[in-house]
């Protein structure tokens, strides 16, 4: 059947643009920048954050964006991957753009890429920036998708740039060392503009790379930094207007050196709200997938995170030092050893297979954690997997968004057994 562009439903999209590359990947900015000037997108908002870093992008913009709105702010984010719709990676003030706003947003990068051909993150990313470009934004916070030098997102200029942290991930693409993917991260800086960096004690190289582009480096552990006493209370040191400041702040569900590194980006930008303001948009504030718990009827709790590298899983460790037992459903070229080695202390591990592209079978995964095998179990899905859980108790779904996005489908199915918490 002929594909209309007019007439075509967002998942006629979807496919149209998965088919039009052969790569999945194709890192460059040459044939992307070429399309975004002649869709006139490359300055979709007054104010622009370029988020990036192997962990910790997604709760950072969000929480940038969250208090940039608490201002009266119109704001844009575009995030990825998603987890359930395609719809959750271009938000504007919280909320999700239609289907038809997404189409509008493909039938202009169709229109304007004459014979370019476009991998699905960059028609995806093209298509963000024209609809934004057309929303009238106060601001908008762009993530990085993978790396930041050679990302799709890394065409437009941005008035500050976060890499939130550096760890061992992609490495097909980034390289195989710290100091090779630091490089590939900091490569979102720009001449005169500042680089808020996350990550403490970051490759050398890092801090080297950003002087290099004549950019201004501020670094957690340097500048701004960030502590949790036994209550849970953060205390949060940064610059604000040349001075330093220490606000003591409520546990918040996103990971504590996030909450720092936007607030020492914001204050950076002098568009930092007032402590009480930051303090309700913590409250507030959940990041699907990110430390998300629920509470069954039985009395079972549920954390779904979608930790998937070993720097993030030992994040979860640090959060939850321990749970009764663990799911775990991985794709095939993460290290699935580096994360099982450091995942919270459990009971039992129950290892599920992901069928989608590069998933890894129950069996192929289990293969991989030789040192646990003797406490293994096998699910063929994580509904399988669900279905063995205990009445009570606490246990952790992690390893890929799309380990997340199976538990999720089993929670709706059930809602009446499910209540967030």
């Amino acid at each position: 059947m002929s594909f209309n562009a007019r007439s075509a439903t967002l998942e006629q999209w979807l496919e149209r643009i998965e088919a039009l590359h052969p790569s999945e990947i194709e890192l460059g900015l040459a044939r992307v920048r070429e399309v975004a000037e002649r869709l006139d997108c490359l300055h979709p908002a007054p104010l622009v954050i370029l988020v990036g870093g192997t962990n910790g992008k997604g709760t950072t913009s969000a929480l940038l964006a969250a208090l940039l709105q608490s201002q009266g702010m119109k704001v844009g984010v575009y995030s990825s991957p998603h987890i359930h719709r395609y719809n959750e990676r271009v938000m504007v003030n919280g909320d999700e753009v239609s289907d038809e706003e997404l189409c509008a947003g493909f039938r202009a990068v169709e229109a304007g890429r004459g014979d370019t051909q476009l991998t699905y993150f960059e028609f995806g990313t093209l298509a963000a920036l024209s609809w934004f470009s057309a929303q009238q934004l106060d601001a908008c916070v762009l993530e990085i998708g993978l790396g930041g030098r050679l990302d799709a997102v890394n065409i437009v200029e941005p008035d500050i740039s976060v890499v939130t942290s550096i760890g061992l991930d992609h490495q097909a693409w980034l390289g195989d060392t710290l100091e090779q993917i630091a490089y590939e991260k900091v490569g979102i800086a720009r001449p005169g503009k500042v680089l808020v960096c996350g990550q403490p004690e970051p490759p050398a190289n890092a801090r080297i790379a950003v002087q290099e582009m004549a950019a201004s480096w501020v670094g957690r552990g340097e500048s701004f930094d960030v502590s949790r006493d036994e209550g849970g209370t953060l205390q949060v040191r940064f610059l604000y207007d040349g001075t330093a400041r220490e606000w003591h702040l409520p546990e918040a569900r996103i990971p504590h050196h996030n909450v720092a590194t936007a607030l020492q980006t914001l204050a950076l930008m002098d568009r930092l709200p007032p402590q009480d303001k930051v303090e309700r948009v913590l409250h507030h504030l959940r990041v699907p997938g990110r430390l998300q718990s629920y509470r069954k009827s039985t009395g079972l709790k549920l954390t779904l995170d979608v930790a998937h590298n070993e720097q993030a899983a030992a994040y979860l460790a640090g959060c939850l030092p321990a749970v009764d037992g663990i799911i775990l459903g991985m794709l095939g070229d993460k290290d699935a050893a580096a994360v099982a080695a450091v995942l919270p202390q459990r009971q039992q591990l129950i290892c599920c297979g992901l069928d989608c592209p590069r998933g890894l079978t129950a069996a192929e995964l289990a293969a991989r954690l030789p040192a646990v095998a003797a406490r293994l179990q096998q699910a063929t899905d994580v509904a399988e997997a669900m279905q063995q859980l205990p009445a009570e108790g606490h246990w952790l779904v992690c390893g890929s968004f799309f380990t997340v996005e199976a538990a999720m489908d089993v929670i709706k199915q059930e809602p009446e057994q499910w209540n967030s918490i």
